[in-house]
C-alpha cells in the first residue's frame, strides 16, 4: 500500500450565523424563472456585481473588526502595517479587497478598544476612491512619509507587524525595496520596530466568518452547476477537444459574473487505452477529441464576492451503442464515493493535519483502497491557510508543513476535500478516479456546502 499523502490545511473560524443582508441577496430560489436577459445564464439567481462588490466589503469590515484586535495582542504587536507597490502585490491586501492597481498603504493598530483603529494611505485617485468605498478606514490620507508617521505618533506602537514570511507565501507580500519603501514611509524612529506578521496573517487568514461561510456556499453552488452544466450540455461527441471545452467553462463562468481563478482543466480518459488510465489521465485541456465511451473530468476554480470555490466533476459520455456506462465504470465510481464517505468524518473540529493524515491513511488500508488525498482549506483564493501535512519526502524548504501542519481544524473551517483512487477493472487495469467538494467542518466531520454526486453524470454526448 503507498501511503496516504495529504495536503490540508485547516483553519479557525467564527460561529456560523447569518446576515439579513445576504439572505435578502439570496432569498431567490436557484430554480426560479429569472427574467430579461439572465434566464439563460449560469447562477443566474446570484446578485449582480454591485451587489457582490457591497457583500464583499461587508463580509471584509466585519473580518477586520473581529479579529485584527485579537490577533495583534496575541502575535504580541500593537500595530500592522501593509504596504503594496505597483509591481510588488502583498497576497493580504488583495484578501482585504484592494485590488486597484496603485501604491498603497493600510494601518491597522490596537487603539484599546475592541475594533483596531484603521488607517487608509494611497496616492492614485482610483485607489484612494476604493479605500474610501470600503467603509473600513476612519481616514484616507495621502501616501507620504508625514501623513503615515504622523499617524503613528498618534499612537506610538512598540511593535509594528509587517508581511515577511520564509515560510509561508501568503505572509510574505513585501520585497526588500517595499521594506526600504515602509521604513522611509514610518520614519528612523518606527523602522527599527518592524517585526514579522506571519502568525497575524496566518491566523487572519484561516479564520472564517459567518457572513464569509455563507458567501463561500453561494460560490460553491456556483461552481457546481457551472461544473455540471458544462459536462451535461457542452460537448459533443467525436468534435469537441478537451481544450474546447475549458473555454467553453470559461465563458460560463464570465456569463455567471464571477471572476474566474484560472482556465478550468479538462482531463479525459479511455478506460480501454492503457496509457491513460493512470492520472492526469491523457492531460489537462489536450487537443484530444472526446469520445463515446470516455471518462471526462472538469475542474473548475472561481471567485464570487471574494469567496473561492473549487469543485470537482465526471461524466461518462455515451455512444449510439452504449447509452450508460459499463458496469466495471459503474463500480469504480462507487469506489470513489465510498472513500468520499469514509473520508470526510475525519474533518473533525479540533483534529490537526497530522491526524486527519494518519486516519486516512489507517482507513485506506483498512478498506484496501489506493489513495491520495489532498485537502485544504477555501478562503478567497482556492487553497487557503491551515494546517499543512505532507509525506517528508515532497516536503522543500520553503513548505509550510512545519509551520501550519498542527494547527487544528475549528467548527465553521470551509475545507476543500480533494482526494483520488485507483480502482481495478474487470479486465484487471488500474483505473484512477478523483473527486473535489468543499464542506463545512463541525464536530461530525464535512457537511458538504452542496451535496456531491452519488452516481456517475451521463454527458452531454451527441
Amino acid at each position: 500500500m503507498k501511503r496516504t499523502g495529504l495536503l490540508l490545511a485547516a483553519s479557525m473560524i467564527a460561529a456560523l450565523g447569518g446576515c439579513g443582508y445576504m439572505e435578502r441577496m439570496f432569498s431567490r430560489s436557484p430554480t426560479a424563472a429569472v427574467s430579461g436577459s439572465d434566464s439563460g445564464r449560469p447562477c443566474a439567481w446570484l446578485p449582480g456585481e454591485r451587489d457582490q462588490w457591497r457583500l464583499r466589503r461587508s463580509a471584509v469590515r466585519e473580518k477586520v473588526r473581529q479579529l485584527v484586535v485579537p490577533g495583534l495582542q496575541k502575535a504580541e504587536l500593537d500595530a500592522w502595517l501593509m504596504v503594496e507597490r505597483d509591481y510588488q502585490r502583498d497576497p493580504m491586501v488583495n484578501a482585504l479587497g484592494f485590488t486597484e492597481p496603485g501604491d498603497k498603504a493600510v494601518l491597522l493598530l490596537d487603539g484599546g478598544g475592541a475594533q483596531p483603529r484603521a488607517f487608509g494611505f494611497a496616492s492614485s485617485p482610483d485607489v484612494v476612491w476604493q479605500m474610501t468605498q470600503s467603509g473600513l478606514f476612519e481616514q484616507v490620507l495621502p501616501l507620504t512619509a508625514d501623513a503615515v508617521e504622523g499617524t503613528l505618533d498618534r499612537f506610538r506602537p512598540r511593535r509594528i507587524g509587517i508581511n515577511y514570511s520564509g515560510r509561508v507565501p501568503f505572509a510574505d507580500g513585501i520585497a526588500t525595496g517595499t521594506r526600504q519603501f515602509a521604513a522611509w514611509l514610518v520614519g528612523r524612529k518606527y523602522a527599527g520596530t518592524f517585526r514579522s506578521a506571519e502568525a497575524l496573517a496566518v491566523g487572519f487568514r484561516s479564520t472564517r466568518t459567518a457572513e464569509e461561510t455563507e458567501l463561500a456556499r453561494q460560490a460553491a453552488r456556483c461552481a457546481v452547476e457551472i461544473a455540471e452544466r458544462v459536462l451535461a450540455t457542452g460537448l459533443h461527441s467525436g468534435q469537441t477537444s478537451a481544450e474546447e471545452l475549458a473555454w467553453y467553462a470559461r465563458d460560463e463562468i464570465r456569463a455567471a459574473r464571477v471572476e474566474g481563478e484560472s482556465l478550468p482543466r479538462v482531463f479525459l480518459v479511455r478506460p480501454d487505452d492503457a496509457s491513460s488510465r493512470a492520472w492526469p489521465w491523457l492531460g489537462v485541456n489536450s487537443a484530444t477529441t472526446i469520445k463515446a465511451g470516455d471518462l471526462v473530468l472538469i475542474d473548475v476554480d472561481l471567485r464570487y464576492a471574494g469567496a473561492a470555490a473549487a469543485v470537482q466533476r465526471t461524466a461518462y459520455v455515451p455512444g449510439r451503442w452504449r447509452s450508460e456506462p459499463p458496469a466495471d465504470i459503474r463500480r469504480a465510481f462507487d469506489v470513489l464515493v465510498s472513500a468520499r464517505g469514509g473520508l470526510a468524518p475525519l474533518f473533525r473540529a479540533g483534529r490537526a493535519g497530522r491526524q486527519i493524515a494518519a486516519d486516512a491513511s489507517a482507513w485506506a488500508q483498512q478498506h484496501q483502497v489506493h489513495l491520495d488525498l489532498l485537502a485544504h482549506p477555501v478562503g478567497d483564493m482556492p487553497r487557503d491557510a491551515g494546517t499543512v501535512a505532507r509525506d517528508a519526502t515532497s516536503a522543500g524548504p520553503y513548505d509550510e508543513a512545519e509551520t501550519l501542519a498542527d494547527r487544528p481544524l475549528q467548527e465553521g473551517d470551509v475545507q476543500l476535500l480533494q482526494y483520488r483512487v485507483q480502482v481495478a477493472l474487470d479486465n484487471g487495469a488500474q483505473l484512477a478516479l478523483s473527486a473535489a467538494d468543499e464542506g463545512v467542518v463541525g464536530y461530525a466531520g464535512l457537511d458538504f456546502l452542496v451535496p456531491p454526486p452519488n452516481a456517475l453524470m451521463l454527458a452531454s454526448g451527441s
